[in-house]
C-alpha cells in the first residue's frame, strides 16, 4: 500500500511537471543581473502611474494621476537624471487621470478618464493640449496609430461597454465603434491590419478600422497588445494568460493559459518587446521575462509589491522602465 501511494505521488508530480513545461513558463524566479533602481519623481499627492514611453528623441514620459482629481505628466529630457511634472486643468473637467500614451511623428498622445485625449507637439512638458473630450463615462486605456497617421483609442465603461474611437493627428474625431464588452487596447500592424483586445475578446480589422471582426481568442480579460511584426502579436490577460497571435490572426497560442488550474494566479496588465527580449508586468509587482522571442518566459524576482501598470524599453540603452501604484517608478539597466 505504501509503495502504491508513493508511486501515485510521483506520477502526479511528473504529470504536473510535464504540464508546466508545456506551458513554457518557469516556476523558478530569475534574479536581475543588476539592481532595479527606484526613480525619484516629484510626487504631488496620492495617485498611480499608468503609462511610460521613451520617444524618438530619447525623452522619457510617464503619465498617471488621481482618477477623479488630477492628471500627472512627467517628462525627463536628460535620460532620467531629472524630471518635470505638469498638470493640465483648463477646460471641460480635464483634471482627470491619464491611462495610456503613444507617439506619432513629433507628437505625444495620451488618453484617460472620462474620454479625455491630450496631445503634446512641443518639446516642453507644459505644451499639452486637450483634444477629444466628449466620450463621457468611458476610460481610454489604449491608443495607437497607423503608419499614415490615423489614430485609434480603446475605451471602456466597466466590463459591458466598449468603444474604439478613430481620430486624426490634429485630434479631429473621425468615427466611433461601440461594442457590448470592454475594449482595453488597440494596435496596428500596418495601414489596414489592426487588432483590439478587451473583456473576453480579440478583434481584428483588415480595412483600416472601418469594420471589426471578433476572433476566436476568449477566456480572459485581455488588457494589452504589442505588435512585433505582422506575424508576431502578443496580448496578456488579467487572469494570467500570455497569448501569441500569428498567421494574420488565424492562429493563437496561449504560451501561458490563465484558465489552467495548475498555472499560477498572476494578473497581467502590460506587455512589451524589443528584439528577442520581452517583459510582462502585472499585479503585486509580477514581472515575466523572455529572451527568446516569447518561446519561454521566466518569472523575475520581485523588486516591489505594488501593482505594475506599464513597462517600456529604452530603444538606445535598452534599460527597462516600470510604473505602477502609489506613484512608484523603477528602472532596470541591463
Amino acid at each position: 500500500m505504501k509503495v502504491k501511494k508513493l508511486h501515485l505521488k510521483y506520477s502526479v508530480c511528473f504529470v504536473c511537471l510535464v504540464l508546466l513545461l508545456q506551458l513554457g513558463v518557469s516556476c523558478s524566479r530569475k534574479k536581475w543581473g543588476n539592481e532595479v533602481e527606484q526613480i525619484a519623481l516629484p510626487v504631488p499627492a496620492k495617485g498611480r502611474l499608468d503609462g511610460v514611453l521613451v520617444d524618438h528623441s530619447g525623452r522619457i514620459h510617464i503619465v498617471g494621476g488621481d482618477r477623479h482629481v488630477r492628471n500627472d505628466f512627467y517628462q525627463s529630457d536628460d535620460n532620467g537624471a531629472s524630471w518635470q511634472l505638469f498638470h493640465y486643468d483648463a477646460a471641460l473637467y480635464s483634471n482627470k487621470a491619464v491611462y495610456c500614451i503613444a507617439e506619432y511623428g513629433d507628437a505625444i498622445y495620451c488618453g484617460g478618464f472620462d474620454g479625455k485625449m491630450f496631445k503634446n507637439a512641443g518639446a516642453a512638458n507644459n505644451d499639452w493640449q486637450l483634444g477629444l473630450g466628449d466620450s463621457w463615462w468611458y476610460t481610454f486605456t489604449g491608443v495607437n496609430f497607423t503608419n499614415a497617421g490615423t489614430g485609434f483609442a480603446a475605451g471602456n465603461s466597466g466590463f459591458e461597454r466598449g468603444i474604439i474611437v478613430r481620430f486624426s493627428p490634429d485630434m479631429q474625431l473621425q468615427g466611433i465603434d461601440s461594442f457590448p464588452f470592454a475594449i482595453n487596447d488597440v494596435a496596428f500592424v500596418n495601414e489596414q491590419l489592426g487588432y483590439a483586445v478587451g473583456y473576453g475578446a480579440l478583434l481584428q480589422t483588415k480595412d483600416g478600422g472601418n469594420t471589426w471582426q471578433q476572433l476566436n481568442l476568449t477566456d480572459d480579460n485581455y488588457r494589452a497588445l504589442f505588435v512585433v511584426d505582422r506575424d508576431n502579436i502578443w496580448t496578456v490577460g488579467f487572469n494570467g494568460t500570455i497569448a501569441h497571435i500569428t498567421e494574420d490572426g488565424r492562429a493563437f497560442k496561449k504560451v501561458k493559459n490563465g484558465q489552467n488550474p495548475l498555472s499560477n494566479t498572476d494578473r497581467y496588465i502590460d506587455v512589451t518587446f524589443a528584439g528577442n527580449e520581452g517583459y510582462v508586468v502585472g499585479e503585486k509587482g509580477v514581472v515575466m521575462y523572455t529572451d527568446d522571442a516569447g518561446k519561454h518566459w521566466k518569472k523575475m524576482k520581485k523588486f516591489t509589491r505594488e501593482d505594475l501598470h506599464a513597462v517600456a524599453i529604452h530603444p538606445l540603452d535598452h534599460s527597462v522602465f516600470f510604473v505602477g501604484n502609489n506613484n512608484t517608478a523603477f528602472r532596470y539597466r541591463p
